[in-house]
């Protein structure tokens, strides 16, 4: 076997395992407000935010509920646009499977997942 065959099953092979990963569960605004007033800084909260992938629907009375609750306004900023991001990239697979009807990201997800659980209220 050559050595490029070998590096490419190799590759293969490690990609593989990594698909089997357990995925960490995703946060609630809950357990954003329980670190917060745990005394944990800001770019701890987001790195776990990202770690595990989380997205909180954020209406106004949930951001004031999380203000009240310790949550710095750093945190806030970072949940806002992660909910954003995950808008803009429904509405973007939106167009190549459902043209003509604009899915916003709230409620039951109309189609099939195309990539690993995201979290948060869309669970699809």
């Amino acid at each position: 076997m050559s050595r490029l065959a070998f590096c490419l099953l190799l590759l293969l092979a490690l990609g593989g395992c990594a698909a089997l990963e357990k995925h960490p569960n995703p946060m609630s605004a809950d357990d954003v407000i329980a670190l917060a007033k745990s005394g944990a800084d800001s770019k701890f909260i987001i790195a776990e935010i990202f770690r595990t992938d989380t997205v909180i629907p954020m209406a106004a009375a949930e951001i004031v509920r999380m203000h009240e609750g310790g949550v710095q306004t750093e945190v806030l900023d970072y949940l806002q646009l992660r909910q954003l991001e995950e808008i803009r990239w429904r509405d973007r697979l939106n167009g190549s499977y459902w043209p003509g009807q604009y899915y916003r990201g709230f409620g039951p997800c109309p189609w099939p997942s195309s990539r690993r659980y995201r979290g948060g209220p869309w669970s699809c």
